[in-house]
């Protein structure tokens, strides 16, 4: 039946429903009612609210309940929008995409469309009356975004990875949150995994477009010119960034098979013929730290497999000439962050792991933007995952309550291109994580974009900023580094000092294991300096980034040694 002439049909059944409400008021007491359901208007605005008005007849229960859903699906199958008791025998309900008190939501925000009402009996899906057609209309339509300029031939683009935790349904008004995290961020195009029909809400809140496809959903300030997928784990979005097409891929993997957790002494449900134990989330007898075997495990997520089949995509696209970003949240660690420097830390239990998704993506020529400006796992470990969340218990935030589980699993990834450059990047979300059940603050150098709005997931962000270019990005020109250990009033500083060596005002970067600091309009010949306190009266030897930036330029990056240094 066309679709225009079922909501007609229903239309007319909902008014019968309505007329049966009103003969409930007259009908004789020994006449059992049947139940029925009925709304006093069938359209409301989207910041309007509707009431509706039940009755149970003889299946009055204590779990009886109200379900909204998208027109045409049939409780049982996709969840319910919306939902709440209503255990009397009969009464009415206020509700509204707006006007959400007292109903468990089940999705972030609920835009303009079609709706269905039903009215469902103890706890299940036994239709007890319904369905109801309700039509929410635009109070007014977004005024679509307009791109950012081009500005000498440079455009900008802030890539964003941000796992949104259920489509943001955990928190209330998770797409209003979301879409003003990603106006805080100044965010061009937001890869979120965990999606649901969340990114077309934010979308339509910012006037962007968007695209809806696997388990990650991309959103877009530039127009999107062409979509697909890879493989059911990869969404594909062709973007044009003022005349420079760029193909965008984000990703959710695999959760299961989670083998991070081996070393650390948890199962990762990891399936198949393992030792006993490594097929649930629960504590180990011991950590795993035979790598061989955590990477045997890996392998049969599938995760690198899916690695692999997004480079043969990648690959195509950059032969036809277009400019690769990759983003997502990949629930496997970096090889680049499982190294010798961390074995000891961060509860590896000595392990090196050369994690094959990550290491399969950079033998394939990628790069990880964070890992290109934050070099040193150790000071920047860049940690997504747990992210603290003040609105959860951290029973909610954590699944291996006594290790330190934290990890960098959310990336993005640029193919290298003269066109294009990466200038900063760097982690979104709360200060704190979770560490064996405590919530603590991050003590690592990484500086983290802590946004306005509520969090609403259990990871934090990463945000890369990057410059396409319409010919070559000219980088800037490489400063001056010196770095040495000083000894002030007994303890060590990690000085650093940064000429500025090019003919043009540079922004200047430093970025050390104890601290960063930027320094802005650094002229030609002049330098940036800073002494950072270790705290301590020794320090071992270690090495120093520093970032030079010119308005329309590549950035350059210089990393300096340094000696180890006593001040006892």
């Amino acid at each position: 039946m066309p679709s225009h002439l079922r909501r007609l049909r229903r239309r007319a059944a909902a008014a019968v429903a309505g007329a049966a409400l009103v003969a409930l008021a007259v009908a004789p007491a020994a006449v059992a009612a049947e139940p029925a359901l009925g709304l006093d208007t069938p359209r409301i605005t989207a910041d309007g609210s509707v009431t509706i008005t039940y009755a149970a007849g003889e299946a009055v229960h204590a779990k009886n309940w109200l379900g909204v859903y998208r027109d045409g699906v049939r409780p049982g199958g996709p969840p319910s929008l919306d939902w709440r008791y209503v255990p009397d025998a009969s009464g009415s309900v206020t509700w509204g995409p707006e006007h959400r008190a007292g109903w468990t939501r089940g999705a972030a925000s609920i835009g303009p469309g079609d709706y269905d009402v039903y009215l469902l009996a103890d706890d299940g899906y036994d239709v007890l009356a319904g369905p109801v057609d309700l039509t929410v209309e635009a109070v007014r339509p977004v005024e679509p975004a307009e791109p950012k300029p081009e500005v000498d031939g440079v455009s900008e683009l802030n890539v964003l990875t941000f796992n949104i935790w259920h489509g943001g349904s955990r928190i209330p008004d998770g797409a209003r949150e979301i879409a003003d995290i990603l106006r805080e961020t100044d965010a061009d195009v937001t890869f979120m995994p965990e999606r649901n029909d969340t990114p077309a809400d934010v979308a339509a809140l910012l006037g962007y477009d968007h695209l809806l496809a696997t388990g990650t959903g991309i959103v877009s300030r530039y127009p999107i010119l062409e979509t697909g997928t890879v493989g059911d784990r990869w969404s594909k979005a062709v973007l044009d960034v003022n005349g420079t097409e760029v193909v965008a891929y984000g990703g959710h993997l695999e959760y299961r098979w989670y083998t991070t957790y081996l070393p650390r002494g948890y199962g990762g449900a990891v399936l198949g013929d393992w030792p006993a134990g490594w097929d649930t989330w629960d504590r180990l007898d011991a950590p795993v730290t035979d790598v061989d075997a955590i990477l045997a495990a890996n392998l049969q997520s599938g995760r690198p497999a899916s690695a692999a089949a997004l480079l043969e995509d990648v690959r195509a696209e950059r032969a036809a000439g277009r400019l690769v970003v990759v983003g997502g949240d990949f629930n496997e660690p970096s090889a680049q962050d499982w190294t010798e420097a961390t074995a000891e830390l961060f509860d590896h239990h000595g392990v090196v792991v050369p994690w094959q998704t990550t290491q399969t993506l950079l033998d394939g020529g990628l790069v990880d933007a964070f890992r290109e400006v934050h070099p040193d796992p150790v000071a920047n470990p860049g940690f997504t995952w747990p992210a603290d969340n003040a609105a959860f218990p951290t029973s909610e935030l954590t699944w291996a309550p006594e290790a330190d589980e934290r990890d960098r699993i959310d990336y993005v990834f640029v193919a290298p291109d003269d066109r294009v450059a990466v200038r900063s990047a760097q982690v979104v979300g709360p200060q704190s994580t979770i560490v064996r059940d405590e919530r603590v603050d991050d003590d690592s150098a990484d500086v983290i974009l802590t946004p306005d709005a509520v969090w609403p997931s259990d990871h934090k962000a990463v945000l890369a900023s990057l410059r396409v270019c319409d010919e070559a990005c000219l980088p800037s020109a490489a400063p001056e580094v010196g770095a040495v250990v000083r000894c002030l009033a007994g303890t060590a500083h990690v000085a650093v000092r940064a000429t500025n060596t090019g003919d043009t005002a540079a922004v200047v970067g430093l970025s050390t294991a104890f601290g960063e600091r930027t320094s802005a309009d650094v002229a030609p010949g002049r330098h940036a300096y800073q002494a950072f306190s270790s705290r301590v009266a020794r320090v071992d030897a270690g090495a120093v980034t520093v970032t030079a930036t010119v308005a329309g330029r590549a950035p350059v990056t210089v990393h300096e040694e340094y000696a180890a240094k006593s001040c006892g």
